[in-house]
């Protein structure tokens, strides 16, 4: 019961087309229910008139039984398209929903989710839970207000008739569903688990294709996807077995219904108290009614799928965001003055520390570059200042304010990032471009790729901006994807610019290229610059060399390729292997440092 107050929590905004979805319905199951009865009785009437030669007024019925074959026909056309468009608002709002409580997260929070798992949750377990309104809320509500309905008109005929059909409606409606949805629980459950974790292994599949076949690790992960999808369809099987026999176990009550309800109605007629005629609308109504409950069964199968799919989304709502914003946030800095202050960070609680003693001033402006080896904690600093995670030690402020005292949002709002992996959309070239401003006109995207330069590449595409890049850029290569990230950056018009690798994939005309073009589109703005290598770090004014989270160097990349051996390691990597912590010779030059003010 809590996952439907939750699932009614979401749909909150949407119950008036849910209301109304189920008001069209309950008009088109009566129509259909009382269209068989006024057919049958019309036709017996027909025929009883015409044995005995007797005068019969026939349009008013035939009148009837069109309209009410209007309204079936016109109900159902609504219902779909107000059902239907209820389900796709509220299948939006689940992703909304879902999204909201995964943005907050830290990437160290979500880091033992698979990113298939994490695919499968948006978008399998999200679109299962259509089902709730569809094929479980709906139907019963419309069962249960047309079969009482249905129930006192066959009392004004019989009261033993209504008795015994709504005790067979009940076992058809009632009893044979909760049944169903016991035995069908368990490999509803095992269905959704299984799907996720066989979503999850074919994407991990497809992105490590190339590892995997190097590897030689290729059949062992293609076994393990057969397995998967033979447990799944085992769980498919059941679920589909247990639908036949419920469908069959209505269709058994529904002949049982009507022959026991002939049974009980001959007498009758054949007495005082009815008219032949009125046999074959009572027969045609109790049909009408097991009509109106046969979809109940199966509806409540489903109902272990939906409760898993539920508990999956559910699941982040435990996990609390390392960052919050302030109650009463200060408004949004002017000043883009950044300062780290003694800063110390891990990513887990007990984890190694992935900064240590980190002093850093950038003033308006100033371009700084991060370089060191991997694991060196350079993207730690950018997620501190994108507060995807908190600072144990020490302080940033920005603007003269810790940053704890803004909202996150107006933070990012004056960062433009490119991230080491670049993130595209299977849509057009125009739409991942405009990620990074919706409202930017099309002289302003042109710009942004031609400083990337990219606006060449674009249009010699098929379609140009128009053209789709497939899934995760699939029809681009690895350096169009790179400046594909750059331009949408440069879209920002951000003060504070972060670049993490901006030259990988890219060849060496091109890097020269574009460094030409970003240190002139650069001027006036602050940027942080980090990279494995220090070719780039040519952009910066001043570069800090980060090893195992601690600054053991700063300089210009000139005075640290003389000074600094550990620099130059890094800058030819091909000439020695890099020296231990201890054996740098760098302990001697300026550290990173500044006064925060």
């Amino acid at each position: 019961m809590s996952d439907l107050r939750w699932w009614l929590s979401i749909a909150r905004p949407y119950l008036g087309y849910f209301a109304l979805g189920i008001l069209l319905s309950v008009v088109t199951v009566s129509a259909n229910m009382a269209l068989l009865a006024v057919s049958g009785w019309f036709l017996a009437s027909m025929a009883a008139a015409g044995l005995a030669a007797a005068d019969f007024n026939y349009f008013t019925p035939a009148a009837l039984i069109r309209g009410l074959s209007i309204a079936r026909t016109g109900g159902r056309y609504l219902e779909r398209l107000v059902s239907h468009d209820a389900t796709l608002r509220l299948l939006t709002g689940l992703r909304v929903w879902f999204y909201r409580q995964v943005e907050p997260l830290s990437p160290q929070q979500l880091q033992g989710l698979r990113s298939g798992d994490l695919l499968a949750r948006v978008r399998s377990d999200i679109d299962t839970l259509d089902n709730v309104y569809l094929r479980l809320l709906t139907p019963a509500v419309v069962a249960l207000i047309c079969l009482g309905g249905a129930v006192l008109v066959l009392a004004t005929y019989s009261v033993p008739v209504a008795l015994v059909n709504l005790a067979l409606l009940v076992l058809a409606g009632v009893a044979l569903p909760a049944l169903v949805e016991r035995l069908g629980r368990e490999p509803g459950r095992q269905g959704v688990a299984i799907a996720a974790e066989l979503k999850a292994s074919v994407v991990d599949a497809v992105e490590g294709l190339g590892e995997l076949s190097v590897f030689g690790d290729l059949p062992r992960r293609r076994a393990e996807i057969h397995e998967l999808s033979r447990r799944w369809l085992a769980a498919q099987a059941r679920l589909a077995h247990l639908s036949g026999l419920s469908g069959a176990g209505v269709l058994l009550l529904t002949n049982l219904a009507v022959l026991v309800t002939a049974w009980l109605m001959v007498p009758l007629v054949q007495g005082p108290g009815l008219a032949a005629v009125d046999f074959a609308p009572v027969v045609l109504l109790v049909m009408g009614c097991f009509e109106a409950i046969a979809q109940l069964p199966g509806a409540w199968q489903a109902l272990g799928q939906l409760r898993a799919a539920t508990r999956r989304l559910r699941a982040f709502e435990t996990l609390a965001p390392n960052v919050t914003d302030p109650a009463e946030p200060a408004p949004p800095p002017e000043d883009d003055t950044l300062c780290f202050a003694g800063v110390g960070a891990r990513h887990t609680a007990d984890g190694p520390w992935a900064l240590t003693d980190l002093d850093l001033t950038i003033a308006p402006g100033e371009h700084v570059a991060l370089v060191g080896p991997s694991g060196a904690g350079k993207s730690t600093v950018t997620q501190l200042l994108l507060r995807l995670m908190p600072a144990e030690r020490g302080e940033i402020r920005w603007g003269g304010r810790p940053v704890e005292a803004y909202r996150s949002e107006d933070l990012r709002a004056r960062l433009a990032v490119v991230p080491q992996k670049i993130y595209l959309f299977h849509a057009t070239v125009r739409d991942n471009l405009l990620l990074g401003n919706p409202e930017a006109d099309e002289a302003a995207m042109v710009e942004a790729a031609r400083l990337a330069c990219l606006h060449d590449e674009i249009l010699a595409l098929p379609e140009g901006y128009d053209t789709i890049v497939g899934e995760e850029g699939l029809k681009l290569s690895g350096g169009q994807i790179r400046r594909l990230g750059i331009a949408r950056a440069l879209l920002r018009d951000a003060p504070v610019v972060i670049m993490d690798e901006p030259g990988e994939g890219l060849d060496t005309a091109t890097a020269a290229r574009l460094r030409a073009n970003l240190a002139g589109y650069l001027a006036g703005r602050s940027l942080l610059l980090i990279s494995h290598h220090p070719g780039w770090a040519r952009l910066a004014e001043r570069v800090l060399l980060l090893e195992r989270g601690r600054p053991i160097a700063s300089g210009d990349h000139a005075s640290l390729m003389r000074d600094c051996a550990t620099y130059r390691r890094l800058a030819s990597p091909g000439l020695t292997s890099p020296a231990p912590l201890a054996e740098t010779a760098c302990d001697s030059l300026p550290q990173a440092g500044g006064e925060c003010r």
